[in-house]
């Protein structure tokens, strides 16, 4: 089975609970050639596209600049007759990928025509936390709930994994069992034990403005009881907006969190965006570095607090979820 696209990290995660003897592989463009060697010598294929533009959290569609498609749609015209398509419905030019091959395909997504959709998200609160969904599938529904888990990109893994099932021959209750141990990547919208009996949501791994307007809507959804406190660091590679993108994205911070802490130059600009809003001036802390915000954030949290922690890989977030996680 070979993997491609966006997301194929967390794809690849949730497939790998179906079945231990399957061989999963995946691929970008770095690696093309080696996709076709286990093409040619597979006794059977199933190429998983999972999509390669942003996903807007609440829209069923893709936004943003598209990646290069080129090694997709050459790994497609390499495929054998009786190979498996399973692709991203809500991915526009993931799903035109159906028009370009005779092989037979399976599309999962939000929208109404994918043939395997989800429906009905809502997420669970203390002491089960995490993500419920309904699996819709010639007119069999099954529900599936993702332990500790948050977010589309995680859906969409599911769903990925379910096509895969049902092309293995497995049916719907049989692979909503298999989710139940999905446990995704690290640092990518995971809820985690703190330090004080605090929970961390844990999106450290990688950030962009969808994602991280996501994230908050998230912690802004989540009850625990305590307080919300949104850790965000900067979003490295948005070009020349950096200050308005940052600031837009601080604006949604106090129907968010109760406190904010940034992280990093470009972060200033949550601040600015939150008080814009009427955040006060006295819940916010800014510092330059990662290491910084941990040691005020590991003084300030207090038990039944949740905290998000968001920002790209570059300001080492990752850091601060090390220093407050429980051990």
């Amino acid at each position: 089975m070979i993997v491609a696209g966006n997301g194929r990290e967390t794809a690849v995660r949730a497939i790998g609970r179906l079945d231990k003897d399957i061989l999963i592989y995946q691929v970008d463009a770095a690696h093309l050639n080696d996709a076709k060697f286990l093409l040619k010598n597979a006794k059977s294929v199933i190429l998983v596209a999972t999509h390669m533009g942003e996903y807007e959290f609440d829209k069923e569609f893709f936004a943003g600049q598209k990646s290069d498609m080129v090694f997709i749609e050459d790994l497609v015209k390499s495929l054998p007759a009786q190979a498996r398509l399973v692709l991203n419905f809500d991915d526009e030019i993931i799903r035109n990928i159906k028009n370009q091959t005779s092989v037979r395909a399976l599309a999962f997504g939000f929208g109404v025509r994918a043939d395997i959709q989800a429906t009905d998200v809502f997420l669970t609160q203390s002491p089960n936390l995490g993500t419920n969904f309904k699996i819709n599938y010639e007119k069999n529904i099954v529900p599936v709930w993702l332990k500790n888990l948050f977010g589309k990109e995680h859906i969409y893994a599911a769903l990925a994994a379910v096509a895969v099932g049902e092309i293995l021959g497995l049916n719907l209750v049989e692979i909503s069992a298999a989710l139940k141990s999905y446990q995704g990547l690290p640092g990518r919208m995971k809820l985690i034990e703190g330090i004080k009996n605090a929970l961390i949501l844990d999106d450290s791994e990688s950030a962009s403005p969808l994602s991280m307007v996501e994230s908050l809507d998230i912690l802004k959804r989540v009850e625990v009881g305590g307080r919300k406190i949104a850790v965000l660091g900067d979003i490295i590679g948005i070009g020349q907006y950096v200050p308005e993108t940052h600031e837009a994205i601080g604006e949604k911070v106090k129907a968010s969190a109760d406190l904010l802490f940034t992280v990093g130059l470009r972060a200033k600009f949550y601040a600015e965006g939150a008080k814009k809003q009427g955040f006060a001036q006295d819940k916010i802390f800014s510092f330059n570095e990662a290491g910084e915000a941990s040691l005020a954030l590991q003084k300030e949290m207090k038990e039944g607090d949740l905290i998000l922690i968001d920002g790209s890989r570059e300001l080492q977030m990752i850091r601060i979820v090390d220093e407050i996680r429980k051990i």
